[in-house]
């Protein structure tokens, strides 16, 4: 009886472990119409203090190279404090360059009190409330068959989306880090509202333990962005 009670105490544990740690940075190729576009990756930093909550600092990065740099611009920096056990994210900086548009935003979430505060106001919010970008790390939790039925609260900016999830099973990926069975997500709006400029989005996630976000399509309306892992470390610190 005392060595059941150990192995459930042990599998409860290991349901708790997230798939990643500090020093993981995921690199993707992005293309934009079947052409090399830009570089992006998703870095999980260190850990920080954010609320009295120990969190971990991730980082997502775009950039275009090439010729798309002159057609069409994207620096993009997006920094996220997540809580590290729940996930979800505390604080949310965001430097956004895309073409002539350029926009900074601070977003900080208190979300056991319903409330997020931005630069000038502060917004009612849902328990649990995501960011689209902390989802890359939030589905790898999760998972998805239990989560489909559910409605996913996200904010972006000062704006707040309901999503609902559509989960497709074993799809096999090749990326240029390898080959991966993969679960599909697709997001939509709830009452299928379109997402703002006719997007859609799409990731593959790996089936293995590191539940990695193999493959992103960003379908926009003049074509779609796809990233595909390429490199993936993982840093003793």
């Amino acid at each position: 009886m005392i060595i059941l009670f150990f192995f459930i105490y042990l599998s409860s544990l290991q349901s708790q472990t997230n798939p990643f740690d500090i020093g993981e940075t995921l690199h993707y190729k992005a293309s934009f119409a079947n052409l090399q576009a830009a570089h992006a990756s998703l870095k999980v930093i260190k850990k920080d203090t954010i609320h009295n909550a120990i969190a971990y600092h991730v980082q997502f990065i775009a950039r275009t190279v090439g010729f798309a740099n002159y057609l069409f611009p994207i620096n993009d920096k997006i920094d996220l404090w997540l809580d590290q056990n729940s996930l979800l994210p505390l604080k949310i900086k965001s430097s956004i360059e895309e073409g002539n548009y350029k926009h900074n935003r601070d977003i900080e979430l208190y979300q056991n009190y319903g409330y997020a505060i931005t630069e000038k106001d502060t917004i009612t919010i849902e328990y649990p409330t995501h960011s689209p970008y902390s989802l890359f790390y939030f589905f790898r939790k999760q998972d998805l068959n239990k989560i489909q039925k559910k409605t996913i609260h996200t904010i972006q900016g000062a704006k707040k989306i309901d999503l609902k999830l559509k989960i497709e099973e074993n799809i096999l990926a090749t990326v240029p880090a390898g080959n991966f069975i993969c679960s599909k997500v697709t997001p939509s709006i709830i009452n299928d509202k379109p997402f703002k400029n006719q997007a859609t989005i799409s990731i593959l996630f790996s089936n293995d333990l590191n539940r990695y976000p193999v493959k992103i399509w960003f379908n926009l309306k003049y074509g779609s962005l796809v990233l595909e892992l390429d490199q993936i470390i993982n840093e003793t610190i």
